[in-house]
């Protein structure tokens, strides 16, 4: 008979922190590629609009900041933490499957890659590079536009967390969207 571990889920202000630790974490991984470019081609870091910055360096830049973001919030919890971006490493939170088994590659770019940097990008800064990436490459300005969207469905995800308070509080289960996507949990 294997022994099998049993998870509680994390509590809300634990995960919250550690969310919006990521967060800035995240985005000083996403810019700084930006920054480092925008210093040696203008002297200051501030710029760090991809469709005002002399291609092709902007455009290279910001294929660098995707690469670090997707470092931060895909290969950490991988390969270095096991289902823990520094942010939840620090709140001690960990990202599971739903069958508690170790979080999988594939959960992990569905939910940090797919759900939160694609689909819920408006809270998230690498997504913005990504916007402005495709403008780019499309001669386009879409990034407004998917601003909208992303509030948008940024929008639905939130109302469907604060509907399911109630059921939080009752099975212990939170309704995230990138998490239907992944299946996973966070203990």
């Amino acid at each position: 008979m294997t022994k099998r571990n049993i998870y509680i889920n994390a509590p809300l202000t634990r995960r919250v922190l550690s969310y919006f630790i990521d967060w800035y974490l995240g985005a000083l991984c996403a810019a700084f590629p930006i920054a480092v470019v925008s210093q040696k081609l203008y002297g200051t870091m501030l710029k760090q609009n991809l469709l005002k910055i002399q291609q092709p360096y902007g455009f290279i830049a910001g294929i660098i900041g995707v690469i670090f973001a997707l470092f931060y919030y895909i290969y950490i919890p991988f390969f270095v933490y096991k289902g823990q971006t520094v942010g939840k490493r620090i709140c001690k939170v960990k990202i599971i499957q739903n069958n508690n088994q170790e979080v999988s590659l594939k959960s992990l770019v569905l939910r940090q890659g797919l759900g939160m940097i694609v689909i819920e990008g408006v809270f998230v800064s690498a997504s913005a590079l990504w916007h402005q990436l495709v403008s780019l490459c499309i001669h386009v300005n879409i990034v407004s536009m998917m601003m909208y969207v992303g509030f948008v469905v940024g929008g639905i995800s939130t109302l469907m967390i604060i509907f399911t308070i109630s059921l939080v509080i009752m099975t212990k289960r939170w309704l995230f969207l990138p998490r239907s996507i992944a299946q996973y949990m966070t203990i």
